[in-house]
């Protein structure tokens, strides 16, 4: 339960630098926020865990980094999807990729499958039964073994040490 109060103060200073307004009175509506947001998620979390506090802090970097990951690895996408839509006549393929997973935790399998499909390009379409792959459509999948490795070694690398 502890960790739960880590993750709503952290997320009432999200909420401040998203509504743009630095004050106590905003940080107490966005940690409230955040704690009805996680309660509302927390068989997600697994609840019953009981994590100390320094493990908490110590992932902060991590989550840190997996976000950082995030913005770079969107921003590359959306050059590329810019490049595809002014140069129509580029030679694409898209098609489907089946990406074997490292992952084992359902929280990290929906990271990775969210962030795939934040990055503009890619979709993901499904998950393998035993959760051991992920389909991911890819707008340009000339060079299927370069889309698996930049899905496993740039996304899902900072996933698994942020969430699992």
């Amino acid at each position: 339960m502890r960790q739960y109060i880590v993750y709503a103060l952290a997320l009432g200073i999200v909420w401040c630098f998203v509504s743009g307004e630095a004050s106590i009175l905003n940080f107490m509506v966005g940690s409230v926020l955040g704690i009805l947001i996680i309660w509302s998620l927390k068989k997600l979390y697994q609840p019953d865990e009981n994590v100390p506090y320094k493990n908490i802090i110590a992932r902060i970097p991590k989550l840190a980094t997996f976000f950082a990951i995030l913005m770079i690895e969107i921003t590359k996408a959306s050059i590329l999807v810019a490049k595809i839509v002014l140069w129509p006549k580029l030679e694409i393929k898209p098609g489907i990729v089946a990406i074997p997973l490292r992952a084992t935790k359902d929280v990290s399998i929906t990271a990775i499958a969210n962030t795939i499909s934040l990055t503009p390009g890619t979709l993901t379409i499904d998950v393998s039964d035993d959760l051991a792959k992920i389909y991911v459509h890819s707008i340009d999948a000339s060079d299927p073994e370069a889309l698996k490795v930049s899905i496993r070694d740039k996304l899902e690398k900072y996933v698994l040490e942020a969430f699992e």
